[in-house]
């Protein structure tokens, strides 16, 4: 995939800015970043802060492809900037980093190598994916935590973000657009050959390396709808060839979720 970036200073959202191209008819290798954005969203169109700081970023794809197997492009996605980070940092720290079903990348703050993390949330939040479907276009944002910034606010236990920084100290040192550059020409390079190998095989070539990294495995979790309804509760026991979480019921009977919303029950 040929990459077209366009590079802003401050936007409201990128994602409204590849929409808008999307709705102009322009072809798919767009990606507009930016240094803050003043309404950022993420999935479900939660706000989404975006201080200097951060790689904020979207993407404008046309995949042709079952309209079935759209969903599983934000897990190839989640996968992608899993894999580039985790090349950003030492090998010790790598393995830390996971991807949680269905749009996150986090980092697992009880692990040795991240106790520059604060352990107070099963996981911290390294970046954030959404995928929206527009006018015969997809739209693809990302944002990764690269440095601190300079007033970071306290969001209590629930989203504890995680930052480049914390897991590699040299990415706190130099020019913040050097550091921002390399990040983004790591995921850029990795996603599109990632992509161009899920446009040709479909998910079933990522469903093992999803397992191998997921956040959740083993975890006792439950999945809302939208609405906060409960689809699932039990333990998170895989992500199948389709992209769904499977969870395994208190009755061992097992369930697959296509979508929803996964809390960590602590305790449990």
């Amino acid at each position: 995939m040929l990459l077209r970036v366009e590079n802003l200073t401050t936007v409201r959202s990128t994602n409204e800015l590849v929409k808008q191209a999307i709705e102009a008819g322009q072809p798919e290798g767009l990606v507009v970043r930016a240094r803050r954005q003043s309404g950022g969203y993420g999935r479900q169109g939660r706000a989404w802060a975006s201080p200097e700081g951060g790689l904020y970023c979207s993407w404008l794809l046309r995949p042709n492809v079952p309209l079935a197997q759209l969903p599983t492009l934000s897990l190839v996605v989640g996968l992608a900037v899993r894999d580039a980070a985790a090349a950003l940092v030492s090998d010790s720290v790598a393995p830390a980093i996971r991807v949680k079903w269905p749009n996150d990348v986090v980092v697992a703050p009880d692990s040795a190598a991240c106790e520059a993390l604060p352990a107070r949330a099963p996981f911290c939040k390294l970046c954030g994916i959404s995928l929206e479907a527009h006018q015969g276009g997809v739209c693809v944002g990302i944002g990764v935590n690269v440095r601190r910034p300079r007033a970071a606010a306290d969001v209590g236990g629930k989203n504890v973000p995680a930052y480049l920084e914390d897991l590699a100290p040299a990415w706190g040192r130099g020019p913040l657009e050097d550091a921002l550059d390399a990040t983004f020409s790591q995921i850029a390079s990795v996603f599109s050959a990632c992509y161009d190998r899920w446009l040709l095989e479909g998910f079933a070539p990522f469903s093992g390396r999803c397992n191998e990294t997921s956040a959740l495995a083993g975890c006792a979790v439950r999945i809302e709808d939208h609405g906060g309804g409960v689809l699932a509760c039990g333990t998170a026991c895989g992500i199948d060839e389709h992209g769904r979480l499977v969870v395994r019921r208190s009755d061992g009977t097992t369930v697959p979720v296509a979508s929803g919303e996964a809390h960590v029950l602590l305790g449990a």
